[in-house]
Order: structure tokens, then sequence, then C-alpha cells
């Protein structure tokens, strides 16, 4: 069963807040140097973040923290998960990145269907294999497919 830090890190919108680089370089300085280097900015400036929910929606990579629309959108419809709003699929929720292997905002309503369909426990089970394979482009091998 997933314990409830492997639950408050997935984000309302499907991302998993455990795989995010943001979160990972909180206690990974190596990563932290890497990210620093990519945005050409000092170590001690890279903005860190604690996870979507556990920071109330407090997007640390945008700059000035402004609280992510769609959190906020689900908070006031009183959802844990985009996919329990009876508006799903929504706007809120379209590809806003190119680069998922990046930035893996493309595979929010793809998390989504699948946590509604497999439930937290199975999803959390096989998400770092399932992401592998959407960010490659590659499908499930046979007798990996998934069951619905």
């Amino acid at each position: 069963m997933a314990s409830e830090k492997e639950r408050a890190l997935i984000a309302p919108c499907g991302l998993y807040c455990a795989k995010c680089a943001l979160y990972v370089a909180r206690t990974d300085e190596a990563l932290r140097r890497k990210i620093a280097e990519r945005q050409g900015i000092p170590v001690e400036e890279v903005q860190v973040c604690a996870g979507c929910r556990l920071s109330k929606g407090r997007v640390r990579a945008s700059g000035g923290d402004p609280v992510c629309s769609t959190y906020a959108c689900a908070e006031a419809r009183g959802v844990e998960f985009c996919y329990e709003c009876e508006d799903f699929p929504c706007l809120k929720l379209a590809p806003c990145a190119d680069r998922a292997q990046e930035i893996p905002h493309n595979t929010k309503v793809y998390n989504l269907i699948l946590l509604q369909k497999l439930g937290i426990d199975a999803w959390l089970e096989r998400y770092y294999s399932l992401l592998r394979q959407y960010q490659r482009g590659k499908k499930p091998k046979s007798g990996g497919d998934i069951q619905f």
C-alpha cells in the first residue's frame, strides 16, 4: 500500500514529484550542481522543491512562487486528482512543454488515466518503467502490456 509520503508526492495533475529533478536536488548535491550548470547560476541559487502538495501548489521553478493553476483548481473543486473532476480532461492539463523527458508535463493526462485505472499502489509499482517507456517513445513489451 502506498505510504502517506508517496501519496503526498503525487500532484493532482498526475506528475510524480519524487521523480522531479527539483525535488531530488533537495538531497542530491551533484544534481543540484548539474542544474546550476545548465541554468548558468550559482549552486546556492538553485530553486529546489518539496513537492506540489507539500508546498501547497507553489511552483518553485517559476520564480516568485506562484500557485499552480491546476493545483488551485483541484483544491477549489475538492478533488484529490484531476481525473476525479467532471471536467476531466481540461485545458489546464494540456502539454506545456515539448521536452517530456526533461519537463514531464506532457505525461499528465497519461498518468491520470493510469492512476484512475490502476489505482495508486499499482501505478507507483509501475511508474518508473512506464515513465521510461513513455520518455523513450517505446510501447510496453509484449507480456508487459498493461491490462485495463
